[in-house]
């Protein structure tokens, strides 16, 4: 009895790895014709599509510092004026027009500046476009700026009322004074006198630092960080890429078809027997 192992036979795979050549072989044509026509397809595809440019933009938001405790009060919140500017400027979920398209994002090492991209179908269109979202910001601004500015200018003219009704009272004190003889009365009113000038002068401060907070000084609009970006050459459509994935797909596609056709005569073939043996 012979217990050796009996080779294994891989004639059955390799006729059938053969006839894949066999059939791709004898479809060469086809192939071929069917793979360049998609190829060329997508070629005009790409060359005719209107190209997208691309252009991007760092974007400090506006605020008023204070001077005193190195804090910004925003004249509009950051994540508020990113929804803003996605809200209102950006095309591409719009069916109707896909262009311009507006991205914009926080910079993730700063809470206050954005980073704007805007996709058109040249640069200056797209730069055109953003000159119009910066003059739309500055109106905010304006507004927002106006209300606040109003709102210390009242402050300050209530204080500065203030200021001068303890001034004009004073004087006054000051000659009541000649006529007091009793010592106690007339240390109590010079004790007023000094609280009252105390009282100025903290009204005083006051009002410089409402002053200051109003002050183009501490103003930063919001504005541009270094030089607004773009390229000569468009992003979209990328023409390489495009061709070369529709020969891919279309010498895939083509082989597929290939075995698919002889698939259909081979079941027909199988068929036709059939019926020849009945």
């Amino acid at each position: 009895m012979n217990n050796q192992p009996q080779p294994v036979c891989y004639d059955e795979d390799e006729i059938d790895l053969r006839e894949l050549f066999k059939t791709i072989a004898r479809y060469k044509k086809f192939i071929i014709t069917f793979t360049l026509l998609i190829t060329l397809l997508a070629g005009i595809y790409a060359f005719l599509k209107k190209p997208v440019y691309e252009i991007k933009a760092d974007i400090q938001v506006g605020y008023i510092s204070n001077s005193s405790s190195n804090a910004k009060f925003y004249m509009i919140e950051p994540n508020a004026l990113k929804i803003y500017i996605k809200n209102n400027f950006d095309n591409s979920d719009d069916p109707d027009k896909t262009l311009p398209k507006v991205t914009v994002e926080l910079m993730k090492k700063s809470k206050d500046i954005l980073n704007l991209s805007i996709e058109d179908f040249s640069n200056e269109a797209a730069i055109k476009y953003l000159d119009t979202i910066m003059a739309a910001i500055k109106t905010l601004e304006d507004k927002k700026l106006s209300a606040y500015t109003a709102n210390l200018q009242a402050q300050i003219s209530i204080l500065e009322k203030q200021k001068k009704k303890i001034e004009q009272q004073i004087p006054l004190i000051y000659k009541e004074l000649h006529r007091i003889k009793d010592s106690f009365i007339y240390q109590t009113m010079l004790t007023n006198i000094q609280k009252m000038n105390n009282d100025v002068l903290n009204i005083k401060l006051r009002i410089q630092s409402l002053e200051e907070k109003i002050s183009p000084l501490n103003l930063t609009r919001t504005s541009f960080i270094g030089n607004v970006k773009q390229h000569d050459h468009p992003i979209k459509p990328k023409k390489k890429l495009i061709i070369v994935v529709a020969f891919v797909t279309g010498l895939i596609l083509s082989i597929f078809l290939v075995f698919f056709i002889e698939f259909i005569k081979s079941m027909k073939e199988e068929e036709d027997a059939q019926e020849a043996k009945e």
